[in-house]
């Protein structure tokens, strides 16, 4: 475990593995421990890396803006890497896709499990759901906010670690005002799809928010060279599957590897 110093952040990560190298980004319902379960299994094959991305987590920054985008291709030249694969669980996956269309030649593969995909209107809450998420966070009220945020992403149950991790995100912790995250320079992904060159694998969950699930279509049609596979779980796929899904990454990313 370390720490790298990256446009003013310090981005907590590890690195278990060897081989070509594996970024894995998290989502917004926690940290990267998100992906704890599925590290052992893609490590057996590749140099796999996770982070915390900036305010999750261990990472922290200034109050200042940021790119989501620039943190991670500042975070591989922090780790001497000319190139990897990104794999990124929602938020992350709408990071990754971003990732790819500005800097598509800092990458050899893009796995995107469970993405939010910018410039797609699908809405995961409904405006009751909307309304009370916001009346709880404005009230202190973090167990109804966490509550709400559980009921439409985690439908197949819930458990303390799932609890937990919730606790890691900055809707726990917020933010000073004014500081959020840049918008990508290059527009709204989903309308730069057809860019997209890099090899893309889009892992859709069958139990996600209907919104959510018409992204992997999306993106598949749209890009030259995409796969997308549906897996039996709700957003925690990370948790609830990582066999199977390490087993879907795993077969993806040891096609497109590039060979030495």
């Amino acid at each position: 475990m370390a720490v790298a110093e990256v446009n003013g952040a310090r981005l907590w990560y590890d690195v278990t593995g060897l081989g070509e190298a594996v970024l894995l980004l998290h989502g917004g319902l926690g940290d990267s421990e998100l992906w704890e379960p599925v590290v052992p299994l893609l490590a057996d094959r590749f140099r796999t890396i996770r982070s915390d991305l900036r305010f999750y987590g261990r990472s922290v920054g200034p109050a200042a803006p940021w790119s989501w985008q620039e943190d991670v291709i500042a975070l591989l030249d922090a780790l001497g890497l000319e190139r990897a694969a990104l794999v990124g669980l929602s938020l992350g996956g709408k990071i990754a896709l971003d990732v790819a269309l500005a800097h598509p030649g800092r990458l050899w593969a893009l796995a995107l499990v469970s993405p939010a995909l910018g410039g797609h209107d699908g809405s995961a809450y409904t405006h009751a759901q909307e309304a009370a998420y916001e009346e709880a966070l404005a009230a202190g009220d973090l167990e109804a906010a966490m509550a709400i945020d559980l009921e439409v992403w985690a439908p197949l149950g819930v458990d303390d670690r799932i609890k937990r991790l919730w606790y890691a995100t900055p809707e726990a912790n917020p933010l000073p005002p004014g500081v959020a995250h840049r918008p990508p320079a290059g527009g709204a992904a989903k309308a730069r799809l057809g860019e997209l060159s890099v090899p893309t694998l889009v892992v859709t969950a069958s139990h996600d928010p209907e919104g959510f699930r018409e992204i992997g279509a999306i993106v598949a049609r749209a890009t030259r060279d995409a796969r997308h596979v549906e897996l039996d779980s709700d957003h925690y796929l990370t948790l609830r599957e990582p066999g199977l899904l390490a087993a879907t990454l795993l077969e993806f990313l040891g096609e497109t590897a590039p060979t030495r």
